[in-house]
């Protein structure tokens, strides 16, 4: 499986998907002209523009009016996209704040809190290998109270603010491309409200601003829905195993980014954290294949003659 094509070029999309999501914050550093609510309203506008024209090319027309005609899915979308706002909001604010190390945490954990509510909203199995890479990893999480001496919220709110928009989106049934659109449509007067109080108080950088500045500012549709179409290309080709485990490197290009180019403080107690962290993820992540593999083994042994 892993030599066929459709294979090697999944994992292109999702590396390319990842690497994207992880390199954001770079983008959001050279915003911070902007204050993050301002680059928040920007964000839904521009993403907007982009994903309506993803959505006029790639949905079904059949799809975008079932969609409008369904009163409860546009329901969830307004639920989900305030969690998503809110989400895109705090790890802004965080990276603007110099708190990016704090935000790779978050997306460390978040994978997990999906699981946790998998378990508790549809009644999901989870193996003795999941638990005990969750107790891992739950453990680092509460030894990073002591890394960074306060409760890390940040972590935990994007963790949190992530998981329920995805478990939203899990309910919705939807392509990724036409709730995205509905989403920032839906959150559109919001920003548009926004946007023209700045602007009329002499505090808005759109309209004053420099072609640099307005080039910036347009480009957040473009790292908002590009990578979205990296993740559809990866979800088409991949297992779920194989996707899940490449979802780690968004964060760890964050946490790589934050120590090397931001110059965050990363001390021993942070890497014991992260340490524990990565090594509960390994264990969460490859214990459901190791089981495969052994119930595998068990199968084919009595055909090959191997049992005693």
């Amino acid at each position: 499986m892993s030599r066929h094509p459709a294979y090697r070029a999944g994992l292109v999309f999702a590396a390319a998907a990842y690497l994207s999501w992880g390199l954001m914050s770079l983008y959001f550093r050279a915003t911070a002209f902007m204050s993050p609510p301002e680059v928040l309203d920007h964000r839904i506008i521009w993403s907007l523009m982009l994903t309506a024209l993803g959505t006029a090319v790639l949905v079904p027309r059949a799809e975008m009016r079932s969609l409008l005609r369904n009163r409860r899915k546009l329901t969830g979308l307004l639920l989900s996209s305030l969690f998503l706002a809110a989400n895109w909001l705090i790890f802004i604010w965080a990276v603007a704040g110099g708190q990016a190390l704090e935000a790779g945490l978050g997306y460390f954990i978040c994978p997990l809190l999906s699981v946790a509510l998998g378990v508790v909203v549809f009644k999901e199995r989870m193996t003795r290998g999941q638990f005990a890479g969750l107790i891992i990893v739950a453990i680092g999480v509460a030894l990073t109270t002591f890394a960074f001496g306060r409760l890390p919220w940040i972590a935990l709110s994007l963790a949190g603010t992530f998981a329920i928009y995805g478990l939203c989106r899990k309910m919705l049934a939807l392509p990724a491309m036409l709730a995205l659109f509905t989403e920032t449509a839906l959150l559109l007067p919001f920003a548009l409200a926004h946007v023209w109080w700045l602007e009329h108080a002499g505090q808005g950088h759109f309209w004053a601003g420099s072609w640099h500045h307005q080039s910036l500012i347009i480009g957040l549709g473009a790292i908002t829905t590009i990578p979205l179409l990296f993740f559809a290309g990866a979800a088409n080709r991949l297992d779920l195993t194989s996707l899940g485990l490449m979802q780690y490197l968004n964060p760890t290009v964050q946490v790589s980014l934050a120590v090397l180019a931001y110059g965050e403080p990363f001390t021993l107690i942070h890497g014991l954290t992260f340490a524990g962290i990565w090594v509960g993820l390994a264990v969460f992540s490859l214990a459901p294949r190791l089981r495969r593999r052994q119930n595998a083994s068990r199968t084919a042994a009595p055909a090959l003659g191997l049992d005693n």
